[in-house]
């Protein structure tokens, strides 16, 4: 049903103050997760190879061990969905309203609640890391202890624990012991922490201190000496769980996918006279290769 007049009831009556209810909105984050790439079909696929093994010691007069495993192993699927949303006006609620200059940015808005449909979208990438019912493209989830790889596992998930030195020295180690699908060990290294709301002061304590937090001794902070996690943290305000937090890594993994960018249409209905406004947009989000992050869900 359109926006009619019974809906800005106050808007048709003088003495009205103020008309408020257009706030100020969080600028883009998942900028800090994702690489966005350009798209020209209706699904993206990426395919994980698996190359050569290790070399193989060889006896004197003995044949050269062969390895012939090389091939696609894990593939993820980007399928890009539409996003959109729209209202629509009567002639009447626009021809008499009183305050026209004060009257919401109906636009504005509809752009605003379009970036935020994308912000909660590109977080739930996140959001669903530790369930296995949103498993990427190895079948697992995608912060998991059991990522396959050529007869062996990879974890990427961290013991259950607060966001502290301890917990964060864990994953610092264990995202420098990651294998690829052949079971080598590659120089993945971590970049930023991603923190929800209320994680955000031990991160800057944590990262921030020259000295050991929370301890009763003198002892540098190792994190912070060795620069271990270079660009810092950022905080995500569509996180949904307030314990959880995610170390992102050199390891290209998270994509965002454009098929069709942002687009807003108005026009006037030629039957009813009402204006019409719309907005649609079409991409996707995922994680292609789970060595680009590790994560630990807090307790």
């Amino acid at each position: 049903m359109s926006v009619n007049t019974t809906k800005i009831v106050n808007l048709l009556r003088p003495g009205l103050n103020a008309v408020f209810g257009d706030y100020a909105q969080y600028p883009s984050q998942f900028g800090e997760i994702y690489r966005t790439e350009a798209s020209h079909m209706a699904q993206e696929i990426e395919v994980e190879m698996r190359m050569l093994g290790l070399g193989q010691l060889r006896a004197e007069g003995a044949p050269t061990a062969v390895d012939n495993g090389m091939g696609q192993r894990n593939i993820t699927t980007y399928v890009h969905r539409y996003v959109a949303l729209s209202f629509s006006i009567t002639q009447a609620a626009l021809e008499d309203n009183l305050y026209k200059t004060k009257f919401p940015l109906m636009v504005r808005s509809l752009k605003q609640s379009m970036h935020q449909a994308k912000e909660i979208l590109g977080a739930s990438v996140l959001n669903n890391a530790f369930n296995a019912a949103f498993p990427i493209g190895d079948g697992v989830a995608l912060c998991a202890n059991n990522h396959p790889i050529d007869g062996s596992t990879v974890s990427n998930l961290g013991t259950p624990a607060d966001f502290n030195e301890a917990s964060l020295e864990a994953g610092l180690i264990g995202v420098q012991i990651f294998k690829d699908a052949a079971g080598l060990t590659l120089m993945a290294k971590p970049e930023k922490v991603i923190v929800a709301p209320q994680g955000q002061y031990a991160a800057c304590r944590l990262l921030n201190s020259t000295y050991r937090t929370n301890t009763n001794t003198n002892d540098i902070s190792a994190v912070y000496n060795l620069d271990s996690v270079p660009q810092g943290y950022r905080v995500n305000q569509y996180l949904t769980a307030p314990a959880a937090w995610f170390m992102l890594t050199n390891i290209e993994g998270f994509k965002h996918f454009v098929r069709k960018s942002i687009e807003t249409d108005v026009y006037t209905d030629f039957y009813t006279d009402n204006l019409l406004a719309k907005a649609v947009e079409r991409y996707s989000f995922g994680n292609s290769n789970f060595r680009s992050v590790w994560g630990n869900q807090g307790v």
